[in-house]
């Protein structure tokens, strides 16, 4: 462990927290075929849940960078809300009311994951890019068991729509688990953050910075949900893998996210954040093609597998560089941040999905180079890197 980054009790207690959210967030994907075939929907009609989910991370964004409001208490009512909800989308079974149901989950979700991120940055702040991208492992820890218990449960006299109970009790223990820890409140921001920006900036070249930052995690975010949300359908409708087999193997995706984010947790430390993020990036597009040519079960899993490795840092790397260029507080700059990943939530489903109900889906897919070269030209190399206590940061110029 690097001398000045601890995990404390109330690190690990963020950790459980984004555990519990990343339940709820990978659960959509995985059910999404039980959904389509309850609700007889389209591949269109049925990404449009993906729209509300990200519509409610929108919503939740755009009140976090206007508001400063408690951190505890938001993560305990959006932890339990999102638990609550989710229970409504296993378990509405008509369109409306399931498309209501991952807006709110979403909604709910999101505005405790924006305080959670926010405090991890505000107590560890020079080693944010580290404990930003551990916390992220516990995302991908509850997105490989997700799918699993999806289709565990399908299979079982408890149907998947079980799975949701399960989350349930999952995500209230973890709220009152963070109900009884202190937090750090919202401190305020008055400049970019000189522990990664080690020269003043111009005005213009601060905004540039600024908008980079916000692009790659657009590109970056609608890279990670398109494949997400559409990993299981592609496995049973175009490889041809059997349903609930095809839910199971979703589970290798998340595992290959975790051990990106294992690797990328470990390589920040030496190497400055945009190297690393491009490299991860490099990582990605080196495995999309061997996924969307694959016509046999090997060859798919191994090409989902390289790119999930390759996704995995992309997403707390990209955020803790735009903490960083921003003037905000953290929580703010999180609200910023979720509020576009919201916009890369729609955008990489949804045009998947018009491409799939127009051709197919392997062709829809070709959505996923497409978001990775973006990310690839909006993340440059920097000029300049230093390492501040053993940690490696840069000025993103």
């Amino acid at each position: 462990m690097q001398p000045g980054y601890q995990r404390d009790v109330a690190t690990w207690v963020a950790f459980a927290a984004l555990f519990a959210f990343g339940i709820l967030n990978a659960a959509l994907g995985p059910v999404l075929p039980y959904l389509r075939q309850t609700e007889h929907t389209s591949y269109l009609a049925g990404a449009l849940h993906q729209v509300a989910f990200a519509i409610g991370g929108m919503a939740a964004g755009i009140q976090a960078s206007r508001s400063h409001a408690p951190r505890r208490r938001t993560i305990v009512v959006g932890l339990s809300g999102a638990a609550v909800t989710g229970l409504l989308l296993g378990y509405g079974q008509v369109f409306p009311l399931t498309m209501t149901a991952a807006f709110l989950v979403s909604a709910f979700a999101t505005a405790a994951l924006i305080r959670v991120w926010a405090a991890l940055a505000d107590m560890h702040h020079r080693y944010r890019a580290v404990a930003m991208t551990e916390g992220e492992v516990a995302v991908s820890l509850a997105g490989i068991v997700t799918p699993a218990v999806v289709s565990a449960c399908a299979a079982t006299a408890l149907g998947w729509r079980f799975s949701f109970v399960i989350a349930f009790a999952l995500v209230i223990a973890t709220a009152i688990a963070v109900r009884a820890t202190r937090l750090p409140d919202s401190a305020p921001r008055t400049g970019v953050d000189t522990t990664e920006h080690h020269n003043a900036e111009p005005a213009g070249q601060h905004r540039h910075s600024h908008l980079r930052t916000l692009t790659t995690i657009f590109a970056v975010v609608g890279l990670e949900f398109t494949l997400s949300f559409w990993a299981a359908s592609y496995l049973h409708d175009v490889v041809g893998i059997t349903q609930d087999t095809a839910v199971a193997l979703v589970s290798a995706l998340y595992a290959a996210n975790l051990a990106g984010r294992v690797l990328a947790s470990r390589l920040v430390r030496r190497l400055p954040p945009t190297t690393v993020l491009r490299l991860s990036l490099a990582t990605a597009l080196a495995g999309t093609p061997v996924m969307l040519a694959a016509d046999n079960p090997v060859l798919v899993t191994v090409g989902l597998a390289v790119t999930g490795i390759g996704i995995g840092g992309t997403f707390p790397l990209a955020s803790s560089l735009h903490v960083a260029a921003s003037g905000r507080t953290a929580d703010q700059a999180l609200g910023q941040i979720l509020t576009v990943a919201g916009i890369g939530q729609i955008t990489g489903p949804l045009v998947a999905g018009a491409l799939a109900q127009t051709t197919d889906l392997r062709l829809g897919l070709l959505v996923l180079p497409a978001l990775t070269v973006l990310a690839a030209t909006t993340t440059r190399a920097s000029r300049r890197a230093r390492s501040i206590g053993g940690t490696t940061t840069e000025s993103p110029h």
